[in-house]
């Protein structure tokens, strides 16, 4: 039996297509955020970061003045280039704008 992963979620994850920039060392890289959830998200880039590395995301809310901006660490990392973010210490805004937006797909 393949492990999904589905076991280990604790949030219902949404497919998604949308542009996300990834800060890490003032280095800003362009990603496609595939599949998003209350926890986290998985990110297509065109450079992949260390298991464990903690980073910032950012991507445009439709109907929010500003993006949303929070703080993940890489969990996973996949040789296609993906990655696997959990988000970490979201301020009760950003919760605010991840949960819009999930209930927005």
């Amino acid at each position: 039996m393949t492990d999904t992963g589905a076991e280990r979620r604790n949030f219902a994850r949404e497919r998604t297509h949308l542009e996300v920039e990834v800060l890490k060392d003032s280095r800003r890289i362009k990603g496609i955020m595939e599949y998003v959830s209350f926890g986290g998200a998985l990110i297509s880039l065109p450079k992949t970061f260390l298991s464990n590395s903690t980073l910032e995301v950012q991507f445009e809310v439709p109907g929010e003045y500003a993006p949303f901006k929070g703080n993940a660490k890489v969990v996973w990392v996949k040789k296609d280039k993906a990655i696997g973010i959990e988000f970490v210490d979201l301020p009760a805004s950003e919760k605010l704008k991840l949960e819009k937006f999930l209930m927005s797909l």
